[in-house]
């Protein structure tokens, strides 16, 4: 199973996510649910670095599945945008996870 967190501040702000682990729902190669997780969270991170230019701190582990995004201090100009980029994110994962709960979840977890 893939398990997706969001990070969340106590104020609601998410501030980054961590994803880890393989869907199984298919052989590699064939796994609609990874492919659909992978492409959501590596566009996302590509977008947080490369469009917005946001300050990101980011692992990749393809070997094992994991994918660790959190955002730095955002400047104020980039932070709706951040929001946005994150909030998409988080809506895209639970759709899937409503037709794919045997292979993803989606949890929150506070940070301060």
């Amino acid at each position: 199973m893939t398990t997706v967190t969001v990070f969340q501040l106590p104020d609601g702000t998410l501030s980054g996510f961590d994803c880890r682990g393989h869907a199984d729902f298919a052989d590699a190669g064939e796994d609609i649910v990874c492919a659909a997780v992978s492409a959501l969270t590596q566009g996302t991170l590509n977008g947080l670095l490369n469009v917005l230019k946001a300050p990101v701190a980011y692992k990749i582990n393809e070997k094992d599945g994991v994918l660790t995004a959190s955002l730095g201090d955002v400047p104020e100009n980039k932070r709706a945008g951040a929001q946005l980029l994150l909030k998409t994110l988080v809506s895209a994962l639970q759709m899937i996870e409503a037709d794919y709960a045997r292979h993803i979840r989606v949890i929150f977890k506070e940070r301060r």
